[in-house]
């Protein structure tokens, strides 16, 4: 479908800067291409119709060009954005014109997606949290800009090039569905009362479920169950069907009945760190305009890596490694099937944020 949207051949030329080299796959709504320009520097370009009922590259290029006057050590999990441009093809069967936008930038590496797959399922602790750390410091750097994302998933974060020597940095990417949460004053926007549904159902928030207006709270839940999927190769509700039942399965965690509270953060939990209960309760009590702690969340996950002796370095892609063996947790509360929530799931949130066992 993305081909017939937007089918460029190579050697195509854009702006008079860009040529196409060959077609590198498709996105939702149209078709990724490697160009290079006259200096021989290569990027990728995305491609949309112009008269596509969804268009994602305006918002792309408008978050990537505010991202790029991050400073801080945050800024460097973004890819640059190029060009922003339109164009022409002819259309072969009926011979008129059709008027495409596109956006360049520069390139990244592999998936985590493909690696995570490739891992065996799931990475090795010290890999699933260091990938989740610089997940998360990429998005303390864009919800300070402004901007949600709105669709975290593993298929939205890379690994740099080998050939930038970028192999352990963690880019995010994909910001057409991205929204801009601050007025031009910094203020909050209010929530609209109800909203369409956006993301991945997989890891979407109970709040997307719901139809409510995203915050930087539901980005991070979403960021909370990728690093579940990481470390233990599979959510509770992967299974379940479709968006509303997987929905409900979440919901559980709200119930009226603490019974069946408890028993569905269990089972989100089984198998991590006791510490995450105390992550998972945080971000559940945050406020729709509240800023999550994003440097406490760090602090437990160096924690955890550091009190297990977890090896973040090197990652699982750079040496090959799989794992099919069941992971031993030393973390005191540590869940386990049928037991109990362990420390982490009733440790309450102080003023200072979140906090591991001590």
């Amino acid at each position: 479908m993305a081909e017939e949207l937007v089918a460029l051949n190579p050697g195509t030329r854009l702006a008079d800067t860009w040529t196409i080299t060959r077609k590198l796959g498709a996105g939702m709504f149209g078709a990724v291409y490697l160009c290079r320009n006259d200096q021989a520097l290569e990027a990728a370009m995305k491609t949309e119709p112009v008269d596509t009922k969804h268009p994602l590259l305006l918002m792309e290029a408008n978050v990537l060009r505010s991202l790029d006057s991050i400073r801080d050590g945050d800024g460097k999990h973004f890819c640059r954005c190029l060009d922003l441009g339109s164009g022409a093809t002819q259309d072969p069967a009926t011979g008129q014109s059709k008027e495409f936008r596109f956006i360049v930038m520069s390139l990244v590496g592999r998936g985590i997606d493909d690696l995570v797959r490739e891992a065996g399922g799931r990475f090795s602790p010290g890999t699933a949290i260091g990938v989740s750390i610089q997940l998360l410091n990429a998005l303390r750097g864009m919800h300070d800009k402004g901007f949600l994302h709105r669709d975290i998933k593993p298929p939205n974060a890379t690994i740099g090039r080998p050939e930038s020597n970028e192999l352990r940095l963690i880019y995010l990417i994909d910001f057409g569905m991205a929204r801009k949460y601050q007025k031009e004053d910094g203020a909050h926007r209010r929530p609209r009362e109800m909203t369409k549904f956006r993301g991945s159902a997989k890891y979407a928030s109970i709040s997307a479920h719901l139809r409510r207006e995203y915050s930087r709270k539901d980005d991070i839940e979403s960021w909370f169950y990728v690093l579940v999927e990481l470390f233990v190769g599979v959510l509770p509700w992967a299974k379940a069907g479709d968006k509303e039942a997987i929905g409900q399965r979440k919901l559980r965690r709200l119930d009226e009945q603490q019974e069946v509270r408890q028993q569905a953060i269990m089972e989100l939990l089984e198998g991590c760190p006791s510490e995450f209960g105390s992550m998972l309760k945080h971000i559940d009590e945050l406020t729709f305009e509240e800023r999550p702690d994003y440097e406490s969340l760090v602090t437990v996950l160096r924690y955890i890596l550091a009190h297990n002796r977890f090896q973040e370095h090197p990652y699982d892609w750079e040496v090959g490694r799989r794992f099919t063996d069941q992971r031993q947790v030393q973390s005191a509360g540590t869940q386990r099937p049928g037991g109990g929530q362990g420390g982490g799931v009733n440790q309450a949130r102080s003023a200072g944020g979140v906090h591991p066992n001590k």
